[in-house]
């Protein structure tokens, strides 16, 4: 990474502070088709990364395309095998992580519940929906205990109860929440297409 010689600026929402304000380009790296800028917040001094997608006419002319995406902090998750709603809901509660603690753990336990009714849970309360899912064989003990995590400091969050949320509990369940999304969508996924892939070699 390189530092520029002409400082750019331009309005960013910082995520990590939630300031939409002028930041300070201080760095950049190019490699193939993207551009990663790197951006300093005047508010809370912390970094934001950006990356540009690139397209060239030529040699020397480069055009940006639309899309540009923050790379850090850590604000999606990239796999087509999560259904949009709860891909959706999960980047919500990223993208306020460090921004409002309590609104974030209420969206985080929106997104288990919407997981549990994807997965086909019938019952009406959010611990119930654990267990029928977890009696299910779908959720492993461990993924079941996150999952009541969850839903314990997303209703502490909701009904203002007498527990002192701090930002390590966030990132905790924001993890616990990811691990359940990438054990019951994405891994499954890896593997059914490594197995596709595999089958095409063996009938070659």
């Amino acid at each position: 990474m390189k530092n520029l010689d002409l400082q750019k600026e331009e309005i960013i929402k910082c995520l990590h502070c939630g300031n939409e304000t002028l930041m300070r380009q201080i760095g950049e790296f190019c490699w193939d088709s993207s551009d990663n800028e790197l951006f300093a917040c005047p508010v809370c001094h912390k970094l934001t990364l950006r990356e540009k997608t690139m397209k060239r006419n030529s040699y020397y002319e480069i055009e940006y395309d639309d899309k540009e995406t923050i790379l850090y902090p850590i604000n999606s998750i990239n796999s087509c095998a999560i259904p949009i709603e709860i891909k959706e809901a999960f980047e919500s509660a990223l993208k306020i992580k460090n921004i409002d603690k309590n609104v974030c753990l209420m969206a985080l336990r929106r997104t288990l519940e919407l997981i549990l009714k994807d997965k086909g849970a019938k019952k009406w309360g959010l611990k119930d929906k654990i267990e029928e899912i977890a009696e299910k064989g779908l959720l492993p003990k461990t993924l079941k205990e996150a999952s009541s995590l969850t839903k314990m400091l997303g209703d502490t969050a909701a009904h203002d109860k007498e527990l002192e949320i701090d930002q390590h509990d966030v990132e905790s369940m924001a993890e616990f929440v990811g691990f359940i999304i990438e054990y019951l969508y994405i891994i499954p996924d890896k593997i059914n297409t490594y197995k596709e892939r595999l089958s095409a070699k063996k009938e070659n």
